[in-house]
């Protein structure tokens, strides 16, 4: 424990050095994150690879090196890898990078290296000019219309791969001139069925009714059955749904964020990333709509219960408290009947943008009045009884302001006790969850963009990353007292 409290000091004086005079920075530790899905098991791959066993990375394996000089006019091209995903049909780039260069399909595979496009070349490319040739997209096409007035808004499309939202489709009523092509992003990817695919075909096709989240939420023209377009080449690691791909959220954790890593890597520009989350409670019941929820980082879990042993690590502001060995949490009133603690700041403050509520069993040895507060919320006022089980069940109202901490306090007799046990959450608790992480834009190459599963981060820090133990009955866990 030294060791890591003395790295921490090192940090917040590192970072303390780069404030103004006026500023102080103090750093308050709230837990360390989960790694949940550390070797990317039970997903699916598209337009990456996958790196490290121990903890997997998912990186961009969209553009390759040409490694043999190609004249005009000809059309073979030998690349210095090629996966599967460059096929049949597919619109690839030939040029210094994925967003300069003659666009052109690929007509034939010739070998593991090596492929030949439709249309002749329009000039020599050599090898020493450092010629990429980037995967743009995967065929996709119409396989329907939608009827009047929908016809542009809700696409009916078929795709060789998946498709999330945050995907980029390249449409066009014109798909003879390749440089026609505009983007349009993925808003909702409904998957209506699936088929089996056929002659050059990959096995299984996927059919989708797709939204655009472009600013009028429409394509430019009105598409026809059979109009051919492409899937933009992004990597994505996709979990599997419920039951063949969730992640339990281990018992020890409560409210918490998820959140994924990922980043750029010698690329100097940011490369978007688009995260996508289906949570489940124990049921398999989908908690969080009917298809995937884009999240922000750091999406804010809170369906979920608040172990006995997290408020030994709350702020004591008056009277005492302990943890019994029963794994319950036991308020000691002080001589003027009065105990009050605080969850501190909250970090990041606490989204209220719907209706949260636990329920808190107390046992009281005296007659008190406990209020709980989600500041800056109105306190919550629970008269409890002498000796009898009492179920409060504060509620985290919905509101426009965010929540900055938690306040419990309690009135009664001089130097009795209160218990309470864990806030179990009063509702569905997330008990599970599927994910996706997609590299959007300009993740094209292995410089730009790498990627981890996602990981939970305890909004509040409990004995479990602790592996600490109960009170011995006697001394009091008095904001230090903690046996590890």
């Amino acid at each position: 424990m030294r060791s890591t409290i003395g790295r921490l000091r090192d940090i917040e004086n590192v970072v303390a050095g780069t404030l103004n005079t006026y500023s102080n920075l103090k750093m308050q530790v709230r837990s360390r994150p989960r790694f949940i899905d550390p070797q990317l098991l039970q997903g699916s791959l598209r337009f990456g690879k996958t790196y490290g066993f121990n903890f997997t990375a998912v990186n961009p394996d969209n553009k390759f090196l040409l490694t043999s000089n190609a004249q005009k006019d000809t059309y073979r091209l030998t690349l210095s890898d090629r996966p599967k995903w460059y096929d049949l049909e597919c619109l690839i780039r030939i040029g210094t990078s994925e967003r300069v260069g003659e666009l052109n399909i690929i007509n034939d595979l010739v070998s593991t290296t090596s492929l030949d496009v439709r249309n002749p070349l329009l000039q020599d490319y050599i090898t020493t000019d450092n010629i990429y040739v980037s995967l743009i997209g995967t065929p996709m096409k119409f396989f329907g219309v939608s009827a009047s007035p929908f016809t542009r808004k809700y696409l009916l499309m078929e795709s060789y791969y998946e498709v999330v939202p945050g995907d980029i489709i390249l449409c066009t009523p014109t798909p003879d001139i390749l440089d026609s092509f505009s983007e349009y992003p993925v808003k909702t990817a409904t998957l209506l069925t699936t088929r089996v695919g056929s002659g050059t075909e990959p096995d299984i096709l996927y059919q989708y009714q797709i939204e655009l989240s472009n600013q009028s939420t429409l394509i430019s023209f009105n598409p026809s059955v059979g109009l051919i377009s492409f899937l933009k080449a992004q990597p994505l690691f996709k979990r599997l749904n419920y039951p063949d791909g969730d992640i339990s959220v281990p018992n020890d954790i409560g409210p918490c964020l998820v959140d994924a890593f990922y980043g750029g890597l010698l690329y100097q520009k940011n490369v978007k990333t688009v995260l996508g989350l289906k949570t489940y409670d124990s049921f398999g019941n989908q908690l969080n709509g009917n298809d995937w929820q884009v999240v922000a980082p750091n999406h804010q879990m809170l369906e979920r219960s608040i172990s006995a042993d997290t408020f030994l690590l709350w702020q004591r502001i008056q009277g005492f408290f302990q943890y019994r060995k029963n794994g319950t949490f036991q308020a000691e009133l002080d001589a003027d009947g009065r105990f009050i603690m605080s969850s501190d700041l909250l970090v990041p403050k606490w989204n209220a943008d719907k209706q949260h509520s636990w329920v808190i069993p107390f046992y009281a040895q005296a007659e008190c009045v406990i209020s709980i507060q989600f500041e800056p919320q109105e306190k919550q006022i629970f008269h409890v009884p002498s000796n009898t089980l009492f179920l409060a069940r504060p509620k985290l109202l919905k509101s426009d302001k965010p929540i900055d901490r938690i306040i419990v306090a309690i009135e009664g007799s001089p130097n009795s006790h209160v218990v309470m046990q864990s806030w179990q959450y009063d509702g569905s608790v997330v008990n599970s969850l599927s994910y996706y992480i997609l590299g959007a834009e300009d993740a094209y190459g292995k410089d730009r963009w790498l990627a981890g599963g996602f990981s939970l981060k305890p909004i509040f820090l409990n004995l479990a990353p602790l592996k600490a133990t109960y009170s011995d009955g006697v001394s009091r866990y008095n904001s230090g007292h903690i046996y590890f």
